[in-house]
């Protein structure tokens, strides 16, 4: 079958699309590595080494398909170089997003819960479809069948868990950053909106996949693929780094905290990750001086946070990002 075992035989203006599309993709990959290497002056931790592998992938995935569609290269070490590159294309991009989960959540078991969906399904989806689609294009032929119900498998599994991890972003937004909210003002409220939006817009980006996947366009879906993940990567790039640069920002200035009423320094937040003083977030009064209901709030020079006290430990975030 064309597409799952070698050449693709379409028309002009179907080859020109795919053409396109793996075009786009390597043009994205492009500006997030020129990103990457400008924006980080320390190159390691888990978030900076994950976001280039996933490039990478992206790249090789691109341009391998190309080169085998088109039958410029050889059709067997291409499905090769196409597997290393969706390795490191999808299961980095969901890396990706677990690295910099810290930032909205304190609930330390959805890390290990992230973390175990990630390794799972790594195994049990890139395994059983690299076996089958290797067999496939070196001739087993009773490997065609099995790959093509399985294909659909893995990319509605990946699908689900980056849906997952997203929706979490999504939730622990809502609920858990009003107190970012208060203490960065404006343009922490501008920060979270884009959070969520780039993460409804991958989870909307993963169903268009799956709309191509089911309608029979395998050699269209995926040659749409290297290019939605490098979409996915260089909104998350941008959303993210503006995030960690609005968490390590000063806080709002006492006259902003002051135009609201004292009583509004209490926030009830509705989870924390430690349960030790349900009742409220009490803002630390050696930053922002005493507040007392008939004298105002005072003002002081704020200070650092320290993490270690706080019940929101994601208010004082280090990032490899200088």
């Amino acid at each position: 079958m064309a597409g799952q075992t070698g050449p693709i035989q379409v028309s002009r203006a179907i080859a020109m699309v795919i053409a396109a599309l793996f075009a786009l993709a390597c043009y994205n990959v492009v500006e997030i590595l020129i990103s990457l290497f400008t924006t980080f002056r320390r190159r390691r931790g888990l978030y900076f080494w994950s976001m280039l592998v996933c490039t990478l992938g992206v790249l090789v995935h691109a341009i391998s398909g190309f080169l085998r569609y088109f039958a410029i290269a050889p059709n067997f070490p291409m499905s090769i170089l196409i597997c290393i590159g969706w390795y490191a294309m999808v299961t980095g991009q969901s890396v990706v997003l677990y690295s910099r989960l810290h930032l909205v959540s304190t609930h330390h078991e959805y890390f290990r819960y992230v973390l175990w969906m990630i390794i799972i399904n790594a195994c049990i989806l890139h395994i059983p479809t690299t076996i089958l689609f290797l067999g496939s294009n070196h001739g087993v032929d009773s490997f065609i069948t099995p790959f093509n119900i399985y294909e659909r498998v893995q990319l509605t599994g990946f699908s689900l868990q980056e849906t997952v991890i997203s929706a979490l972003y999504i939730w622990e937004t809502v609920t858990g950053l009003r107190p970012v909210l208060l203490l960065k003002g404006p343009r922490g409220q501008r920060v979270i909106t884009n959070l969520i939006i780039v993460n409804a817009v991958a989870i909307l980006l993963d169903a268009s996949l799956l709309a191509l996947e089911y309608s029979d366009y395998f050699d269209i879906q995926t040659s749409y693929k290297p290019l939605v993940y490098s979409i996915k990567l260089k909104m998350e790039f941008t959303v993210l780094n503006s995030l960690v640069a609005v968490i390590n920002s000063a806080p709002t200035t006492i006259e902003e905290i002051q135009g609201s009423h004292c009583d509004d320094l209490n926030i009830q937040p509705r989870w924390s990750g430690d349960r030790s003083n349900p009742g409220s977030l009490n803002i630390d009064t050696e930053m922002y001086g005493q507040c007392d209901r008939r004298k105002g709030c005072s003002k002081q020079t704020p200070s650092t946070p320290d993490s270690r006290n706080s019940n929101y430990p994601m208010l004082s975030v280090k990032s490899n990002a200088s």
